[in-house]
């Protein structure tokens, strides 16, 4: 990881500092009791304003395409 930040220019000795912070780890606790609550599962998860769901890394292209015609 510290070498694909370095890599990416980015200073990977504070991105991994601030990515195991307190405050990082208490907003990842929030928004995972939120995902809970919407009873959202799998990662990605994507819920259309329809209602369509894609859960799911498998699912990311079949997502994206829905995107595509709705807003096309």
């Amino acid at each position: 990881m510290r070498a694909i930040l370095a890599n990416l220019k980015v200073d990977p000795q504070r991105t991994m500092a601030a990515a195991q912070s307190d405050a990082i780890k208490q907003r990842l606790r929030s928004q995972t009791a939120e995902a809970q609550r919407l009873e959202i599962f799998g990662a990605p998860t994507f819920t259309t304003a329809d209602g369509e769901l894609f859960w799911g890394n498998d699912r990311l292209e079949n997502a994206i395409a829905w995107a595509q015609r709705a807003a096309g």
